[in-house]
């Protein structure tokens, strides 16, 4: 039984995950320009579509969604730091 309630479990702990990088995505205008924030909210939006279709058929593969998108959003940042010269 335990089996079987494992991927259930991860789907909603990657689920809670990624909600919770909604957090840094949206303090990010803090650092990044509006059009910066865009990016990041596109990226955002694109990855929770990917645990949308991911849902059912890789219960597994949603718990690594949370983990790209801090990912994406450190990248972006030190991108948008060190190219295009962000501070906060």
């Amino acid at each position: 039984m335990a089996d079987r309630a494992a991927p259930g479990a991860m789907r909603w702990v990657g689920l809670a995950l990624f909600l919770g990088t909604g957090f840094l995505y949206a303090v990010s205008g803090l650092v990044a320009p509006l059009w910066g924030l865009a990016v990041l909210w596109v990226i955002w939006v694109v990855l929770a579509v990917v645990l949308i279709r991911w849902w059912r058929g890789n219960p597994w593969k949603v718990l690594a969604i949370p983990f790209a998108a801090a990912a994406a959003w450190a990248i972006v940042l030190y991108v948008g730091e060190t190219i295009f010269g962000w501070t906060a």
